[in-house]
């Protein structure tokens, strides 16, 4: 890719991010990148192939941190969360255009997109049926859901919002004490359903 591209693509993730792939157009990310709108279409074909371009850099991170799946499956999980976390937190605004404006791709890039999306989902789902094998498999793709909305949600963040000192290692937390609850069995009392307020160490226990 030249550097034009990577100029406009750059131009793009800030643009995306701030406004909504809705709220920008060419022209906008020409004047960001230091070129004329019409100059952007010597590279893309337009603002859809730009914003499948953005997509292709989330997909080609997660990718290749994957590797081999372990022949432990809590290892290939630990692994899996770490890559979640590290996109939020290093490529916050790829993440966040990412959650935000996938309904925005349009159906020319979408089959390759949703194919590559297919692989990281049943990577995720495969480990964690390992994990959990008397769990279902809806319930398994809906803790897979949650989990890569939840460690992905420092990147929808806004610019001035405060900020943990190790938000990925608290996120990552997070995401372990989730999974304890495909452990406990499906008939468990929440906390919450406690008639008095729980303790401090009636919610660690729990968790």
């Amino acid at each position: 890719m030249s550097s034009r591209e990577q100029a406009i693509l750059r131009a793009a993730e800030r643009l995306f991010f701030d406004r909504s792939f809705d709220g920008v157009s060419v022209d906008d990310i020409g004047r960001h990148a230091g070129v004329s709108g019409s100059a952007i279409y010597r590279h893309f074909s337009g603002k859809d192939e730009i914003l499948a371009g953005l997509f292709d850099e989330v997909m080609e991170a997660i990718l290749a941190r994957l590797g081999e799946p372990d022949e432990d499956p809590r290892a290939d999980v630990e692994r899996l969360l770490r890559v979640y976390v590290d996109l939020a937190v290093q490529h916050d605004k790829l993440a966040a255009i990412w959650l935000r404006d996938q309904r925005s791709l349009s159906e020319k890039y979408r089959r390759d997109h949703d194919h590559r999306q297919r692989r990281i989902n049943d990577r995720m789902a495969g480990a964690l049926q390992r994990c959990f094998p008397e769990r279902t498999p809806d319930e398994i793709v809906t803790a897979v859901r949650g989990l890569q909305i939840l460690l992905l949600s420092e990147s929808l963040r806004p610019p001035s919002g405060r900020r943990a000192p190790d938000a990925g290692g608290l996120l990552h937390a997070m995401a372990l004490g989730c999974l304890a609850v495909l452990a406990q069995p499906r008939n468990a009392s929440s906390w919450r359903s406690s008639s008095s307020s729980p303790t401090d160490h009636d919610v660690n226990h729990r968790v």
